[in-house]
């Protein structure tokens, strides 16, 4: 899986990119109608033949590719009125794919995203409301995560279904942190204290090339999601509508990001990242930068756990929480974001489409089978709890439920949250390249996301 926080598209440069001009009135056409009685005959086939339900991934590689083929056949079997296609899109290309397609008439029936989606997408009338059939079937609220339960939903209405709750994990090796005189059994409790030991174990060149690293904060991904809740920024003010970006808080963030492309040179960060960023930075390989000891600590989902185990089964590491400054008043353990089914606008086969998420949301088949390899918190708490689906997590399921989860930053369903993220990106790199002060880009993303709140806003009215 590529970074997926690269992605995000706004609305505006979407139709930009797309070459539709009329691509809004398409999606429009092809929006689900609005929400009545539930459908009766939903879950129901009765004797009719088997419906197919067409459903996109980006799981193809690895264990994730057998445990996916295997809940799409668990579903077939436990759901005998509906067949399944299941066709594995590139993560990098999955979303961006969903919404040409959509606009295009032609959709899945159901795909697998992640909550930044919901509010990004739902406006624009690119998502099938599923309020109705969440009502029928029962849901039940008490079985979820409360910030997955509203990371499903946009203005009170229900987009998507989740399988899995996404934490993020601080990864650290620990052989190179004994290399550099730490101990690695007594670790840190403050981001300022794994920059201390991050500095030492960066390496560079006479000329400045940075060969390996301990801690940079642009490496793998700036992910400002994430260091936005750890600073403990505020981003937006649900009531009002209002963009709440321009905080000390926020600041700090992009001084912290320019301090590094300062002290170790932009350009050498990116030629870094482009020489070990493919494959997700070799997630997939056993010759990826984490499995190498390219990297020593790091920032990732919680979803590279058991990675490390497929393709650096030699690596001895260990996790933590995600470090906030010492300074922070509201530091958070990172972020949290739900990974999600959504049956698309225009999708030939709705109640299908619906059975599929709602079958991936509850199954503790799923749950054991799916989520547990992929190592991510189960969305149901039943699964989550369950003490067989426990045993086969091992430590890190505990770990990441109990320690960090209930405390975590969860991405709102804001819409231009997505397209917040890659404002972060674009202004990491100006100030890096182009000499912008961390004030002024930080009063560009503000107006710029404000202003993308404002349009998604006036579509969902």
């Amino acid at each position: 899986m590529t970074d997926r926080g690269s992605n995000f598209l706004s609305r505006r440069r979407f139709l930009q990119a797309s070459g539709l001009a009329a691509v809004s009135a398409a999606l429009a056409a092809c929006a689900a109608p609005a929400a009545g009685d539930a459908p009766a005959d939903a879950g129901d086939s009765g004797a009719m033949e088997p419906s197919s339900v067409l459903i996109w991934t980006g799981f193809g590689q690895g264990r994730m590719a057998d445990a996916m083929q295997g809940a799409v056949d668990r579903f077939v079997e436990e759901n005998p009125e509906y067949t399944a296609e299941h066709v594995i899109v590139p993560w990098g290309e999955l979303h961006n794919n969903v919404i040409t397609n959509t606009a295009a008439g032609t959709p899945p029936d159901s795909y697998r995203g992640w909550a930044w989606i919901v509010a990004e997408d739902a406006p624009i009338g690119a998502l099938t409301d599923i309020t109705d059939y969440v009502h029928a079937e029962g849901v039940p609220e008490d079985d979820y995560w409360p910030a997955t339960w509203k990371q499903m939903q946009f203005q009170g209405r229900f987009y998507a279904m989740s399988i899995s709750t996404i934490v993020q994990l601080f990864f650290y090796n620990k052989d190179r942190i004994a290399e550099a005189g730490f101990d690695p059994e007594n670790i840190p409790d403050s981001l300022e204290g794994w920059e201390e030991i991050g500095r030492t174990m960066n390496e560079t060149d006479a000329d400045g090339t940075l060969t390996r690293i301990g801690f940079i904060p642009h490496i793998p991904n700036a992910d400002s999601h994430n260091w936005l809740g750890a600073f403990g920024a505020s981003v937006w003010n649900e009531d009002t509508g209002e963009v709440t970006l321009e905080s000390p808080e926020a600041l700090a963030l992009l001084e912290w990001y320019n301090g590094y492309a300062n002290e170790y040179g932009i350009e050498n960060i990116t030629a870094f990242r482009t020489t070990y960023g493919g494959n997700g930075f070799g997630r997939n390989s056993p010759d990826g930068l984490y499995y190498t000891g390219q990297i020593a600590t790091w920032q990732i989902g919680s979803w590279l756990y058991n990675d490390v185990g497929e393709y650096g089964p030699d690596l001895n590491f260990d996790v933590t929480k995600v470090p906030s400054p010492s300074t922070a008043t509201n530091g958070k353990p990172g972020k949290l974001q739900a990974n999600l089914y959504f049956v698309p606008s225009g999708a030939a086969n709705v109640e299908g489409g619906y059975a599929f998420c709602s079958f991936m949301s509850s199954s503790k088949w799923v749950a054991l089978n799916k989520a547990v390899p992929d190592s991510v918190t189960p969305s149901r708490i039943s699964n989550a709890t369950d003490p067989e689906i426990e045993a086969a997590a091992a430590d890190w399921l505990p770990y990441a439920r109990d320690e960090i989860l209930p405390h975590a930053w969860a991405v709102p369903s804001m819409p231009g949250v997505g397209y917040m993220a890659g404002q972060f990106h674009e202004a990491i790199d100006a100030m890096g390249y182009e000499g912008v002060s961390p004030a002024d880009a930080l009063a560009g993303i503000q107006e710029r996301v404000q202003q993308e709140v404002n349009d998604k806003l006036a579509s969902a009215a």
